[in-house]
């Protein structure tokens, strides 16, 4: 466990990366947002904004790199390929407690300000309504686990299989996908689709559903980290 603790406090030496880059772009994402709806005016009465998602797409950059850079370096330190998926568990659970708490204040800061002044949606959920403080507060915290495990697999089947696996796995998603798209809509499943969809629950399209799709990411990252070479 110590070894999994220093692992996971490394992770932090890149701290523009996994700190820095994060919050400066959602900063910077915030207040072009804020600037261009007080330009707005009554234009809008209730705009919305996905700029939020903007921290997560670079959190998931961030988790790709742990492995492309980090995992070689911490090998070379005499870590176990264990000690480094535990450590880097820890910091991806570490990471979303944080980043979650802060998100989820600063949509209570929104709402208590009326959007900012401005009827702004930027922090909150305005299409997937989470009434419930902890569905909401797990709503910010498992995409960012969902997210991080995901760049962690991606970035470990180049590490294991180099080039070829990541074309490999390429051409299944796009295969896989391609056919559920093409078999649905032969089917005319598309209704349906989108009945079930509508019929889902913010919690459980952001807290149900990405929490079942990140437990095989995590053990897939387990399973192909042992064989991977740094």
């Amino acid at each position: 466990m110590n070894r999994a603790l220093t692992v996971a406090r490394l992770q932090f030496v890149a701290w523009p990366l996994v700190v820095g880059w994060p919050w400066g772009i959602l900063a910077s994402s915030f207040l072009i947002n804020l600037a261009i709806f007080a330009s707005i005016g009554d234009a809008d009465p209730e705009p919305t904004t996905g700029g939020l998602a903007s921290i997560y797409i670079v959190m998931f950059i961030a988790c790709v790199n742990v492995i492309i850079q980090e995992f070689p370096f911490a090998m070379g330190l005499g870590m176990s390929r264990r000690s480094f998926y535990l450590g880097s568990l820890l910091h991806f659970v570490g990471q979303a407690i944080v980043y979650a708490g802060v998100l989820h204040l600063l949509s209570v800061v929104e709402k208590a300000t009326g959007g900012w002044g401005l009827d702004l949606t930027f922090f909150g959920l305005p299409f997937l309504l989470v009434e419930n403080p902890v569905l909401r507060y797990l709503a910010f915290a498992i995409p960012f686990l969902l997210l991080g495990f995901l760049g962690f697999a991606i970035a470990l089947v180049f590490k294991r299989w180099g080039i070829n696996g990541m074309l490999t796995l390429s051409t299944a998603a796009f295969v896989g996908i391609g056919g559920l798209a093409a078999l649905t809509t032969w089917r005319g499943w598309w209704p349906a689709i989108g009945g079930w969809f509508a019929d889902q629950s913010g919690g459980a399209l952001l807290v149900g559903w990405p929490a079942l799709l990140a437990l095989p990411l995590a053990a897939v990252s387990y399973l192909i980290i042992r064989r991977a070479t740094p």
